[in-house]
């Protein structure tokens, strides 16, 4: 059976996110204080209209990471593994050609600037 739908999400409001997440990060990024060999995990809140506009409500820094429901139970250990897999995996392989081959889960590069 043919299904007549469409992927909402990756047609309309994926991008709409990263441009939110970037724009919120290059808005702020001369406040942030490098210190090498140190993270930051940060949360958007973003809500989206019945147009599928991404509206950031607030960010929070080093968001809760608790199992207060059976998703966010999914998505904590996600995150988590995942973190491991770039601050490890990643950051340790030796050249740009090895690290295109680290497996980095759910994580994706949206943005890098020079």
């Amino acid at each position: 059976m043919e299904q007549h739908c469409r992927d909402v999400y990756e047609e309309e409001i994926e991008d709409k996110l990263k441009t939110v997440i970037i724009n919120t990060l290059s808005s702020v990024q001369d406040t942030f204080e490098y210190k090498r060999g140190c993270f930051e995990i940060y949360g958007f809140d973003i809500m989206i209209d019945e147009d599928f506009n991404a509206w950031l409500i607030e960010v929070n820094s080093s968001p809760a990471m608790d199992y207060s429901t059976h998703i966010t139970e999914k998505l904590v250990k996600m995150v988590l593994e995942d973190t491991c897999k770039v601050l490890i995996d990643y950051a340790d392989a030796p050249t740009q050609k090895k690290k295109n081959k680290v497996e980095t889960g759910e994580y994706e590069l949206i943005f890098k600037a020079n």
